[in-house]
């Protein structure tokens, strides 16, 4: 602890600077891991490299930018816990959803081609 009129020695000097060091390092590397793991996550579950890079890439810049970082981290979190649940879901359920998607989307299309 400085008294009144001393000077900070090297040490204390040095300790604030790796201090500022580790928190700029954090603040550079924390969007990146969240950014890949939202990237793994949507490439996982779409099988489209485009869709995950666009989305993966708001975690990171928000997070570089400072800004909705609470928004930016949920995004990436909420992705990788739906990739995490697909992942176990049964494949007899995967087919079931398959089915029924493909049904529906048959249906729309029809629907569709009526009103033209």
């Amino acid at each position: 602890m400085l008294q009144r009129g001393e000077s900070p020695d090297k040490r204390e000097i040095l300790s604030r600077e790796a201090n500022v060091m580790e928190q700029n390092i954090a603040r550079f590397v924390k969007p990146i891991a969240l950014s890949a793991i939202c990237f793994v996550s949507l490439l996982y579950l779409t099988k489209s490299v485009s869709i995950a890079a666009i989305v993966a890439m708001v975690p990171l810049l928000l997070g570089w930018l400072g800004i909705m970082q609470s928004f930016a981290y949920a995004v990436a979190a909420i992705v990788f816990l739906a990739a995490v649940a697909w992942a176990a879901t049964p494949l007899d359920v995967k087919n079931i959803l398959k089915n029924q998607s493909d049904r529906v989307i048959s249906e729309v299309s029809a629907e569709v081609k009526s009103k033209q």
